[in-house]
């Protein structure tokens, strides 16, 4: 196991906690939000926009007053369902993993989230950097300078809602129809992600989608916005192929919504401002993670030299792990890494052979 491995699992971990902690204080402040907005269904500002992307936003209509609150009370019913297919499908196997095999490369939805997030919050911040010091002037949105129950109103509206526009119409539909128009068999459901391997079809509209998501951004950010919606767009994109819908709207609801309950209690904004500054740091580990792993999806790394093996008799068993797949992408290449490891070509998952090779051992004695 090497030292980069083990700093890299070290902070992921850190990272994971302080977004769960993040993740569930932003739950409480759109349960509480529900109650806090009520006043203010016939204010001003009480309303979400509806708009498609063309690929600028292009404005239709807008839900106004209490039909504005039911849409909300449905968004939080979109986060809350979101929030428990997470936790079943990845906190609880991710702690449960941690514990048994702390060190283990592990692709699980909710590591993978948390470290995308943290990943998007350092470049953000690096292309923030970088114009300023170029002399450009990137500017905010603006959105602080509006009442708090309109910034709650449209953080959990585009957590939910951008989804829709540039995940499940550009990205999941397309994917889906090529799917189809090849004779496979795929269930319906796949429409909302999951489940997907990154091979031509996927990445070509992984692009598409995270390029107009990307220029959304421009009209009310400017420019320098482009290049961080388009990273974040990959990263949700990625989600939304990989593990489904629920875990890129909740990556959107936990980065957006976040500023909520810090504008609510200045406690909060310490707390969550302190986590979120380990969580940037941290963001760097990741970039080169990412960085690496994107390298090798593309073919950009030396590629093992292979050992000659010498031939088996024709009465020796097959090696236990000759007719396995990859548990995180399906993959069924692995390089041989010693100590009885196999490492997936593909994704980098590390197995071990010896406990295959029990596995196959059992499977084996049961079938006689």
């Amino acid at each position: 196991m090497s030292i980069w491995h083990s700093i890299k699992e070290i902070v992921s971990f850190i990272v994971v906690i302080f977004v769960l902690i993040i993740l569930a204080i932003n739950i409480g402040a759109m349960i509480f939000g529900a109650y806090y907005i009520v006043p203010f269904i016939h204010g001003k500002y009480f309303y979400v926009p509806i708009y498609i992307l063309i690929p600028f936003p292009y404005f239709l209509t807008a839900i106004w007053g209490i039909s504005a609150y039911f849409w909300y009370i449905i968004l939080a019913v979109i986060i809350t369902a979101s929030l428990i297919l997470l936790i079943y499908y990845g906190i609880i196997p991710y702690f449960r993993k941690f514990f048994k095999m702390p060190f283990s490369y592990k692709h699980n939805g909710f590591q993978d989230l948390a470290e995308l997030l943290s990943f998007t919050m350092f470049f953000t911040m690096l292309v923030y950097l970088i114009v300023n010091l170029v002399g450009g002037n990137p500017k905010s949105i603006g959105i602080e300078k509006y009442p708090l129950y309109f910034q709650i109103l449209q953080f959990l509206h585009a957590s939910v809602y951008e989804e829709i526009i540039s995940r499940f119409l550009f990205l999941g539909i397309p994917v889906y129809i090529i799917h189809i128009a090849r004779g496979e068999k795929v269930s319906p459901i796949r429409v909302f992600g999951g489940k997907f391997q990154i091979k031509i079809p996927e990445l070509t509209f992984l692009l598409i989608s995270s390029a107009i998501f990307g220029l959304a951004h421009m009209e009310s950010w400017g420019w320098w916005k482009v290049a961080p919606a388009f990273v974040a767009g990959l990263a949700m994109g990625f989600l939304y192929l990989r593990y489904g819908m629920y875990a890129s709207i909740l990556f959107h609801f936990t980065n957006d919504f976040m500023s909520i309950p810090m504008g609510m209690d200045k406690a909060l904004m310490i707390i969550i401002g302190l986590m979120v500054l380990f969580i940037f740091l941290a963001g760097i580990v990741f970039f080169v993670s990412y960085t690496i792993r994107v390298s090798q999806y593309f073919g950009l790394r030396k590629k093992p030299q292979k050992i000659p093996q010498p031939p088996l008799p024709p009465w020796a068993p097959p090696p236990p792990w000759i007719s396995i797949k990859c548990p995180n992408c399906g993959g069924e290449i692995f390089e041989y890494l010693g100590d009885g490891k196999l490492k997936c070509v593909n994704c980098g998952t590390i197995i071990e052979t010896s406990y295959l090779g029990q596995s196959h051992q059992l499977e084996k004695e049961e079938n006689q």
